[in-house]
Order: C-alpha cells, then sequence, then structure tokens
C-alpha cells in the first residue's frame, strides 16, 4: 500500500504558459523528494496544459530521475483563485500543503529548508510557514530571459494601523536585514506552506479560502482567521524562493508611487481589492479593535473612496454594491469566525504599525 505523501505542492494555472516551465523545473530539482505536485487549471486557453503534459511520470524520471506524482485538475472556466484551491485540498490529502503561483521559482533546497522548520513548528501550534521572496523580472525577450534580483518581494504579512496589510520588506535590498527567523501576522498566498490541520480547524463549511472573494486578498483572510484561532505563522528565510509580481508598492512608498500604482492597476485589480477589503474588515475586525482604530480606518477609506471617486467611478460603484449584496452572508461568516476566536483583541493589537499613506 502506497503511503500517504507529507507534502502536496498545489499550483492554480490560468494561462500561466509564461512561467510555468521555470516553475516546474524548480520544483523537480529539489533535494527534497518525499512529495506530490497538483495542478489545478482554471480553463487555460494558451500553452498550460501542453507544458504540463510535458512532465510525465516517464518525462519526470528521464529529465529529472525521480518518481514524483503529478496530479492535474481542469476546470472549463476560471473559478478563481479561491475556489480553485480549496478544490485543490480536497482532492488530495497530506499532512502539510505548500500553495505556490505559477510564477514562482524555488531555490533547490527550498523544500528541505522550509520542511525542517514545519516539521518542528506542527507541535508548536503554528499554521503557517513562509519564505524569503525575491523579485525576479523579464530580461530580453527575444530569449524570454528572466533575472532574479536582489529586491524583497515579501517576508511576510504585516499590519497596519489602519488595518491595511501590506508585504514586509517589499521592494528594499535585501541586506540580510531579514535573515532571522521570526514569527510574522500572516504570510502571502503566493508562496506559503500551510499545516494541514489548521486549515481543517478554521476552514467554514467546505471553504479554506473564501470563495466569495474569487481573487485578492483571500490570503489576509486566512491568515486573520488562523491567527484568531490562535495559530502563528513563521518567516523562514532560509528557504528562499523568486516571483514575478507584475504589482507591488514598496513597503513604504511615497504619495506619487502609490498613486501611479493605483493608476496602472487593471480597473477589475481595483473592484476586487476594494470590495474585498471591506469583506475582510467585516469579517474578522473584533469590535474593540474597531473602535480603538475607528479614525484611521475612517480616513484610510475616505482616502480610497475619494480617490476611485475622481479616477473610477465606475469600479467604486459596483465594488460597494457587490460589497452589500453579500453583506449578509459575511455576517453569517463573522459568526462562526468570532466563536472559534482564542486570541484576545490585544493580541491582533500587537501586530500593528504605524499606517503609511493611503495603499
Amino acid at each position: 500500500m502506497a503511503t500517504k505523501p507529507k507534502l502536496i505542492i498545489q499550483i492554480v494555472t490560468w494561462n500561466s504558459e509564461k512561467f510555468l516551465k521555470d516553475c516546474l523545473d524548480s520544483i523537480f530539482q529539489q533535494s527534497f523528494k518525499n512529495f506530490s505536485l497538483l495542478i489545478i487549471d482554471n480553463g487555460s486557453t494558451d500553452r498550460t496544459l501542453e507544458i504540463v503534459r510535458g512532465y510525465s511520470p516517464d518525462k519526470i524520471k528521464e529529465k529529472f530521475g525521480r518518481t514524483n506524482k503529478l496530479f492535474v485538475f481542469h476546470n472549463n472556466k476560471n473559478l478563481g483563485f479561491s475556489r480553485a484551491h480549496n478544490q485543490g485540498f480536497s482532492l488530495r490529502e497530506s499532512e502539510f500543503v505548500l500553495i505556490m503561483n505559477s510564477d514562482i521559482v524555488l531555490e533547490p533546497d527550498f523544500l528541505g529548508q522550509i520542511m525542517k522548520a514545519a516539521i518542528k513548528g506542527g507541535k508548536e501550534k503554528i499554521a503557517s510557514f513562509g519564505p524569503k521572496l525575491l523579485k525576479i523580472r523579464s530580461g530580453d525577450p527575444e530569449c524570454d530571459e528572466k533575472i532574479r534580483t536582489d529586491i524583497l518581494d515579501s517576508t511576510g504579512l504585516k499590519l497596519l494601523r489602519n488595518y491595511h496589510f501590506v508585504e514586509r520588506g517589499q521592494g528594499r535590498n535585501d541586506q540580510g536585514q531579514y535573515n532571522k527567523s521570526t514569527e510574522v501576522f500572516g504570510l502571502t498566498g503566493a508562496c506559503a506552506l500551510y499545516y494541514r490541520p489548521a486549515l481543517e480547524e478554521i476552514k467554514i463549511g467546505e471553504e479554506y479560502f473564501d470563495q466569495d472573494f474569487f481573487a485578492y486578498q483571500e490570503d489576509v483572510d486566512l491568515a486573520w482567521r488562523l491567527r484568531l484561532a490562535g495559530w502563528s505563522a513563521r518567516y523562514v528565510p532560509e528557504a528562499k524562493a523568486y516571483h514575478y509580481r507584475g504589482t507591488g508598492l514598496k513597503e513604504k512608498p511615497s504619495l506619487q508611487e502609490i498613486v501611479k500604482s493605483h493608476l496602472e492597476r487593471p480597473a477589475q485589480v481595483e473592484f476586487f481589492s476594494h470590495r474585498n477589503h471591506l469583506w475582510l474588515l467585516l469579517k474578522n475586525l473584533q469590535a474593540r479593535n474597531f473602535f480603538s482604530a475607528f479614525f484611521r480606518i475612517f480616513l484610510y477609506h475616505l482616502g480610497k473612496r475619494t480617490y476611485l471617486l475622481f479616477t473610477r467611478p465606475g469600479v467604486l460603484f459596483r465594488a460597494e454594491f457587490s460589497f452589500l449584496l453579500k453583506c449578509g452572508k459575511m455576517l453569517r461568516k463573522r459568526r462562526v469566525i468570532m466563536r472559534q476566536v482564542k486570541a484576545l483583541p490585544k493580541e491582533i493589537r500587537i501586530w500593528t504599525h504605524k499606517s503609511h499613506f493611503y495603499h
């Protein structure tokens, strides 16, 4: 009888041909070998599935000299990041699950380093483990060059006093200032390892990630729910990976950089970002923390609404209508979350940092 793998790596793809080969090669070149790979495709119309088919068992054996299992589940349409990952959680079982974007490239010892921390951490009520993520960018388009940089992408989620989240360290040069393993509020869904029993404890119905979010901030929502339920998250700098992120501000951007970034964002990203942040607060913000931070939260959302009103009024009205449409459903989810709360409001407040400009 085959033994259940300790680790499942789970990737959701959607028209991912540009980066998928580099991602998969980096997975099958890992020194850690006890894992299976699950790909959930969200109705790709490019060469994504053709690339995946190139990793048959025989070809994996021939090219990488290993026998890891690769499972593929194909959706007929784009169901979103949250729902696709929830499908994956229900399809395969393992003690740990690593979710990663298809534009992530792992260092060869990545799995060995993060699993070393995870095996120890499962006994310490640590729900998630995250790497040092650095940026990778496109070089010469003629040869499809990818250039690894020393610019940080994320070293965990940072909670600001206005209850907005930023990526810790994003945009800074890596000079070793984040080389210490430490507890963080939570982790970006671009690349995070989860302890499966923790996910089972905080899921709502059959949802681990909130499927109503579709995409954007569902990782923050999951991190917050885990934190409220008494679980922690750990940053593991020895595990290093690279991320091609088309968007993303510095951790402490100037007002000019913020405005420029938002003007360059697609309208649909702005829609999901605004609506989902409102749902995030409605579901997870404890009443005492809401009242203690009311003025900061008010100013943040006043600035955001004013910006959208003058630049993208259609996005603002659609996002707020969509938010109101499912308020009742979100309040029902809130009741489930609050029944499971083990963290006192002050235990969440200690994670807040000085707020920057409207993000």
